[in-house]
């Protein structure tokens, strides 16, 4: 059997080790094996040290960790419980909060840190308030929470989930209204609105006639009008005539449908159709994402195709008028932008995108951030470095910062690099115990999802 990592022979301290000393020794050790100063080798240790002083920083874990453990500690032979002596430059490019996270000099600072008890994060959204700002997250067990924050002060939060009745399904993805007041969250098989306060379940609909092939092939907008009505329009794969083939004609297509919440639950407005190409057109066409601008007049979709004089299917994006008019009047669908940004197989999520759906960003080719600006039909790449399967970014509303969790390596696990869109720089890196999961840009502020159910606030 193999025995369990010694955290106390990590830290270099006994096994009585008070609060203040297990401090003390992570600080000095955080500064010793920063990635920054000591290179791989350090970044693969800091890993270590940090989930050892994960565990015995916190008195719950350390008890349990102990009691685990028995005796296997003292039965260790030869192990130095000493750390040994190292002399700090005070002038180091190392901040540190709550010592389980740090982040080279830069625009960021470690703010508070929500605890939630689903699990892993899966996703998270907000919204800004009077008092500061309301953050939602998700997990895979379809369950989650919603916090207030005002001046770093956490509010009690409040919990909503799926409807248990119905296949379990992970939330992954979560939208608010522009107050908060509603609170979208879908996976692949359903849709689901809650209160934004009370977290009450409020509508839910079926996914499964409309064969989504991930939660980024669609997209919600929630409003609430002038007069009080609630409104939730969606963007989805188009539904035909034959739901024998659903798929046939989902891919092809994007219903932009709207729902009134005090309509019956199975309503739905007569659809703004989006063709990308003729229903009745055998050559290849797959949309793979939809979004929506926040004033839902715009539509993004990005999709791969079968060009002419092209020999491998190409990725296209294309953004939608969705108010244009024909000259009667009726609502005609109109493509204001369309360009080829690559080959279809080096075009892979994850995806990220402005609220104003000006801008998107994906992975190209495994190891650059391709940046498409929607309004010009143009893009420019940033060399992020490989991506892991696992990897997540985010675009700050502005469009002006993106954040990448690469993920690809026990190295970079819980490592942030964040870059300036305008001059390309890698700006700063936040670090972790923990790997990323979620991300969501609020404002100026970063928040991150952890897969120990932790969400950290960058500032």
């Amino acid at each position: 059997m193999d025995t369990p990592e010694n955290y106390y022979a990590i830290l270099g301290v006994p096994r009585d080790a008070t609060s203040d000393t297990l401090k003390h020794a992570y600080r000095q050790l955080a500064r010793r094996y920063h990635p920054d100063v000591a290179g791989i080798e350090g970044a693969t240790e800091m890993k270590r040290i940090n989930r050892a002083y994960a565990v015995l920083g916190d008195p719950e874990k350390r008890r349990s960790y102990d009691t685990v453990m028995g005796g296997v500690i003292d039965l260790r032979m030869g192990v130095n419980l000493h750390p040994r002596p190292h002399v700090f430059d005070p002038t180091e490019d190392v901040a540190f909060s709550g010592l389980n996270v740090f982040c080279t000099k830069g625009p960021f600072r470690a703010g508070p840190m929500l605890h939630s008890s689903f699990g892993v994060v899966s996703t998270l959204c907000s919204v800004a308030t009077v008092q500061g700002m309301t953050i939602a997250a998700g997990s895979l067990d379809g369950k989650g929470a919603i916090w207030s924050l005002a001046d770093d002060v956490i509010g009690t939060p409040v919990v909503f989930e799926t409807d248990p009745t119905t296949t379990v399904e992970s939330l992954r993805e979560l939208r608010f209204s522009e107050a908060g007041s509603l609170l979208a969250g879908w996976g692949r098989l359903g849709f689901h609105v809650w209160d934004g306060y009370t977290g009450k379940r409020l509508w839910q609909y079926s996914l499964l006639e409309r064969a989504v092939s991930a939660y980024y092939s669609l997209d919600t907008v929630l409003r609430v009008e002038e007069t009080g009505q609630r409104i939730v329009r969606l963007a989805l794969p188009l539904l035909g005539i034959d739901v024998r083939s659903p798929r046939a004609w989902g891919v092809r297509g994007t219903d932009v449908v709207t729902h009134a919440m005090d309509a019956p639950p199975q309503s739905l407005s007569d659809p703004v159709v989006c063709s990308e190409v003729d229903i009745d057109n055998r050559s290849f066409w797959a949309i793979r994402l939809r979004a929506l601008s926040r004033d839902a007049q715009s539509l993004v979709t990005l999709s791969c195709a079968h060009v002419s004089d092209e020999e491998q299917e190409m990725a296209i994006l294309r953004r939608w008028n969705l108010a244009a008019r024909s000259r009667l009047g009726k609502i005609r669908t109109q493509i204001t932008s369309s360009v080829l940004v690559g080959r279809c197989a080096d075009s892979t999520p994850p995806y990220a995108i402005t609220p104003d759906a000006s801008l998107l960003a994906f992975v190209h080719a495994g190891q650059k951030l391709r940046l498409c600006d929607t309004l010009t039909g143009t893009y420019n790449e940033l060399l992020s470095g490989a991506m892991g399967s696992s990897s997540r970014l985010a675009l700050s509303p502005d469009g002006q910062l993106v954040a990448v969790a690469r993920e690809d390596s026990e190295v970079n696990e819980g490592v942030i690099d964040l870059w300036s869109i305008r001059s390309g720089q890698l700006l700063q890196k936040l670090y972790h115990p923990w790997q990323v999961s979620a991300l969501h840009f609020h404002e100026k502020q970063l928040a991150v999802g952890l897969t120990d159910g932790t969400i950290q606030i960058w500032k």
